[in-house]
């Protein structure tokens, strides 16, 4: 099964769906805030339509967010795990830290909107300075108008992480980046868990095939 994208994300798909392309059902959602760490997710149809507002001041971070191709890092993480599986070798061990997570996959997409922000943030005499205002000083030109609270905070302080040190910690789902998207972080991570199964009988199709046995699968 694909994922099918209109201008952003717009069906509601298990990351089942998103790394291996397989038909899942949708875990029901019980989320209660976001955690860095979450893989499993649900995409929801409406979830954009709903958190985008109307503003009519400087809009600049969601410009970002919509100049940035999370199709396309999906698809890149898709085919990570899927080559690691084509090519698994003969020794059996389902663990491998070349798996491409979620986490992974968006941690590069938040990687790419907040290297641009920084970018821009240091062409400024007081970066700093600049970043804070933009996220807290209604009074400031460059004032973000179309950021919920929650999503202030977490784009202020990524953007400080990487002017600071060039990098962000962790991935947090609340990010307007991912707008639509609901973290179910109760559910199993079962994308890896197929993930691993997967490995481990291509890791053993491919002993048998070396010593002249007929596979299994």
């Amino acid at each position: 099964m694909n994922i099918f994208f209109t201008s952003r994300i717009n069906a509601t798909q298990s990351l089942l769906n998103v790394l291996f392309g397989q038909q899942q059902k949708a875990a029901s959602s019980q989320n209660t805030g976001c955690r860095g760490t979450r893989d499993t997710l649900t995409i929801s149809a409406s979830g954009k339509e709903k958190l985008t507002k109307s503003t009519s001041g400087r809009t600049h971070n969601t410009s970002i967010d919509n100049s940035i191709d999370l199709k396309s890092y999906i698809a890149s993480a898709k085919k990570t795990n899927q080559d690691l599986i084509e090519n698994a070798g003969t020794q059996i061990n389902a663990k491998t830290s070349e798996y491409m997570s979620t986490g992974k996959a968006f941690r590069a997409a938040l990687t790419e909107k907040y290297s641009k922000l920084a970018a821009e943030a240091k062409t400024h005499s007081n970066p700093e300075n600049y970043i804070h205002s933009k996220y807290f000083d209604k009074s400031s030109e460059y004032y973000e108008t179309n950021l919920t609270d929650t999503e202030r905070r977490i784009a202020y302080n990524y953007e400080m992480q990487m002017c600071r040190t060039g990098k962000i910690n962790g991935v947090n789902y609340q990010d307007s980046l991912f707008r639509g998207i609901e973290v179910d972080g109760d559910s199993v991570d079962s994308d890896k868990i197929q993930f691993e199964r997967a490995l481990v009988n291509s890791q053993i199709s491919n002993i048998l095939k070396q010593a002249g046995v007929a596979s299994l699968w």
